[in-house]
């Protein structure tokens, strides 16, 4: 009937109304981003910083570490939080709390306790400084650190300027010192990505050519410094894109044929970037799994993805990290860490 129609019409507006409101409150009370929150962190509320300051400040004084203290609280503050605790810390004793917490532990216990204090520009810049720095390069760790902020611009630009504040160097420079060929190119050029704009669509012209000219870079003789030139200076979004058709063309993975056309490190650093491209939580899980797979453990990439990502999205890392490999990424950390390292990881983890 039309009184029927016109009170569903009531009940429709009045429902849009009640939506409109609902997330006009979350936008207001900043509860948005609580409820789309995919860290691991859970924060009791509220929280006391300065009362964090003075626990973690007893627990490094004077004789003896309270290492139980230091990683309840930090692994059970969120990112802004600790930079907050760092502040107060500062304020009330005029020390820097990483400075005495660096010097109370040591190891790999160290490596994730200075991940959660510092910010995360800093932590990396310092990490790509211990990959360069000293006899020999750490190749996979500097892959590693381009990877964890290829999809963040801002974070990429952070790094380079604390790396120069912090050494007075610039880091491509260093990176140019410290490495060479097509594997340098790829990592300077991967240091200088501009930002793009990912929510763009696909440019399907820009993929058609772009799979002509890598098949043709990929013949003999192979133009490796051609088919880093392209990868490197194209959107994640448009790789994806990319690597869909090529499959589609040719019938082949184009991650497979750059690992058959390259070798060592570069080959490291193509199939990585393609991996992150397709899907970056997918690629993270699997560097968490080759971190503890087989012999030993690789404690610094175990570190690295675990505390950068705590804050932001390894709840999804943590659910296809268990669809990959049907281990729980807890479980697979508690057999292959210990003691405070292995009781901070797994606080991160939750």
């Amino acid at each position: 009937t039309l009184q029927h129609y016109f009170i569903q019409s009531n009940l429709r507006f009045t429902m849009i109304a009640m939506n409109l409101w609902f997330v006009a409150f979350l936008t207001l009370t900043g509860l948005n981003s609580v409820l789309s929150y995919d860290g691991t962190i859970e924060e009791p509320y509220p929280v006391d910083v300065n009362e964090d300051a003075r626990v973690l400040r007893s627990a490094v004084k004077g004789w003896g570490t309270n290492e139980g203290n230091i990683i309840n609280i930090l692994t059970k503050r969120s990112y802004n939080t600790r930079q907050r605790i760092v502040q107060a810390y500062k304020s009330i004793y005029d020390r820097d709390l990483w400075s005495d917490i660096h010097s109370d532990t040591s190891g790999d216990f160290r490596l994730a306790l200075k991940g959660l204090i510092l910010t995360n520009a800093r932590f990396l810049a310092e990490e790509m400084r211990s990959a360069v720095d000293g006899w020999g390069t750490d190749e996979d760790e500097l892959i590693l650190c381009l990877m964890l902020v290829i999809n963040d611009h801002t974070l990429l630009t952070a790094v380079r300027n604390e790396y120069e504040s912090i050494y007075n160097e610039d880091l491509e420079e260093r990176i140019e010192d410290e490495t060479g060929g097509d594997f340098e190119t790829f990592l300077v050029k991967v240091l200088n990505r501009p930002e793009f704009n990912e929510s763009a669509p696909v440019d399907v012209d820009l993929i058609a050519s772009d799979i002509t000219a890598l098949t043709g870079y990929m013949s003999d003789p192979v133009q490796l410094g051609e088919i880093v030139d392209l990868l490197t200076n194209r959107g994640l979004k448009h790789l994806a894109a990319l690597q869909e058709q090529f499959y589609q063309d040719q019938n082949e993975e184009l991650y497979t044929r750059l690992e058959e056309i390259s070798s060592h490190h570069l080959r490291d650093a193509l199939v990585s970037l393609m991996s992150a491209a397709s899907s970056f939580h997918r690629y993270l899980a699997y560097e968490l799994f080759a971190s503890m797979d087989g012999k030993g453990t690789d404690e610094d990439s175990l570190t690295k993805i675990l505390v950068t990502r705590a804050d932001k999205d390894l709840s999804t890392i943590k659910e296809v990290f268990l669809e990959m490999t049907g281990r729980e990424l807890k479980d697979m950390v508690q057999s292959d860490t210990s003691r405070d390292y292995r009781k901070t990881l797994l606080g991160i983890i939750n």
